[in-house]
């Protein structure tokens, strides 16, 4: 397995998706996601705590309250254009590890969440899935600028069902 960080979230300038991007050393790896997970991910990177909790904090209050933790997460594989992952779960006094088919995005988010290592499995990893990007000098400190963060998020407010129907058409 190879240990990837997330390097942040944006919009792909050409669909208008969002995009998580992981990152081991000098390469990318982009996955497109769904809003609602690229906001709790970026939520996270900046470490913006929302008045109530969301989805994903719900998630990982539940299992801490069952004893359990995220032990890692694995983007497991590729299949029809889709990532797939799968998240390990340990609870305490128990002697078998629990996995959980999840989305890429929810996984990322909770283990971002619970401080939890993500991986690569070896057969992303060895077929060169990642993308060969700037040298690591040139990029930036942090996983995504603040200002390009407040930018999506005002993206994100703004927008309407329509507008936003119109850009995943193009």
């Amino acid at each position: 397995m190879l240990e990837v960080k997330v390097r942040g979230v944006g919009i792909d300038p050409k669909t208008m998706s969002t995009v998580l991007l992981l990152s081991s050393g000098e390469k990318i790896l982009p996955i497109f996601i769904g809003v609602a997970e690229a906001t709790a991910i970026a939520s996270e990177l900046e470490g913006t705590k929302s008045q109530r909790p969301q989805t994903h904090d719900l998630f990982i209050i539940m299992l801490g309250r069952l004893k359990s933790r995220i032990e890692k997460v694995i983007i497991s594989d590729i299949k029809d254009n889709t990532y797939l992952a799968v998240m390990t779960i340990v609870q305490e006094g128990a002697e078998k590890e629990i996995e959980i088919d999840a989305r890429p995005s929810d996984a990322v988010a909770l283990a971002l969440k619970s401080k939890a290592p993500i991986y690569l499995s070896e057969n992303l990893a060895s077929e060169l899935i990642l993308m060969e990007i700037a040298k690591e000098e040139s990029l930036p400190k942090d996983p995504i600028a603040k200002d390009e963060i407040e930018a999506f998020k005002n993206f994100l407010d703004e927008v309407t069902p329509e507008e936003w129907e119109r850009f995943l058409k193009k």
